[in-house]
């Protein structure tokens, strides 16, 4: 999300479509699903989280609320259409719904998915976990038909 934000700020390219797969947004680590489903996201912690931000930034003079890296702060006018899915049980359920409903405030065109009881990055479970499958199904479907590719054959 980050790139396509940095390339529309330049002036640059865009690319088709944009799809976001258990996205951290919010660098903060602040929201309400990062508590309340700590118990049900077994790959991300909220020390974890902030071990992570604080490597990422560390030295950088970069806040974790600056929108150049936080999503929920970043102008997000003008970006090609959006796909968010997500898994119901991880740590950032929140910013995933909040970023879709800030991108649609900003006129772009929203999916957001979610995966019933998938975890943070769901989509490992690719060949050993039928839902996943079926998502990724339904993503490249949605990627094929805003890029304008043909239909997959079965």
């Amino acid at each position: 999300m980050n790139l396509a934000v940095t390339l529309r700020a330049k002036g640059l390219a865009l690319p088709g479509a944009i799809l976001s797969v258990s996205p951290w947004y919010d660098l903060e680590v602040n929201n309400q699903t990062v508590d309340s489903n700590a118990e049900t996201d077994k790959l991300l912690t909220k020390a974890l989280l902030g071990l992570f931000r604080d490597l990422m930034l560390e030295g950088s003079g970069v806040a974790a609320n600056d929108p150049r890296v936080n999503m929920l702060h970043a102008d997000l006018t003008g970006l090609p259409p959006i796909m968010v899915y997500y898994g119901s049980h991880e740590l950032l359920v929140w910013e995933a719904v909040e970023f879709a409903k800030r991108a649609k405030a900003a006129g772009v065109e929203v999916t957001l998915r979610s995966l019933s009881e998938g975890q943070h990055n769901f989509i490992l479970g690719a060949g050993r976990v039928p839902e996943v499958d079926q998502a990724i199904k339904e993503m490249a479907q949605w990627l094929r038909s805003k890029l304008r590719l043909p239909v997959a054959r079965k």
